[in-house]
């Protein structure tokens, strides 16, 4: 955990950040996640968000065993306006930031590297086609991240300890 000074003396806490390190960056990182084997990934969606999981056990990876990676993606085909883009990828970093230290948890127990993947599948509208307001979308969005990583969370912890106790 790191800690630094801001600028009016307070001890800040970094634990909750989005480093760089906590980030699939490249084209190849998110598409690693998404060809995952189904023994090694977990696949779940909702009404707005799909998100896929992959973990890598027991093997020489960089970044390190113990560390999770976060990619969020949202397509202009979704959300036509970059605001609306640019705000449904901070309130899913957000979400993110709030799961991290239990995907860590787990990763770090299991000797893994955790790297997972949210986007936004569905355009923001409501059943009859017509366009949510922000207040709404907002909401939901947030709503549903939380329960898919919780989801994940659970179901990866799971099958981590599963294929902990068959090898060990």
């Amino acid at each position: 955990m790191m800690a630094a000074i801001d600028v009016k003396g307070a001890a800040v806490d970094y634990r909750y950040g989005f480093a760089s390190a906590r980030r699939l960056k490249t084209p190849a990182d998110f598409s690693a996640v998404l060809r995952a084997p189904r023994d090694r990934s977990i696949r779940a969606a909702r009404q707005l968000l799909s998100i896929n999981a992959m973990w890598v056990v027991n093997a020489i990876i960089r970044p390190p065993a113990g560390s999770v990676r976060f990619g969020v993606t949202v397509g202009k085909r979704n959300a036509r306006r970059s605001v609306d883009r640019t705000l449904i990828k901070r309130i899913l970093r957000e979400a993110c930031r709030h799961q991290a230290a239990a995907f860590e948890a787990h990763a770090a127990r299991a000797s893994a590297r955790i790297d997972v993947a949210v986007r936004l599948k569905a355009p923001l509208v409501d059943p009859r086609g017509e366009t949510l307001a922000m207040r709404v979308w907002r909401r939901q969005v947030r709503a549903e991240a939380d329960d898919l990583l919780q989801d994940t969370l659970s179901q990866m912890a799971q099958q981590l300890s599963a294929s902990s106790s068959e090898s060990g």
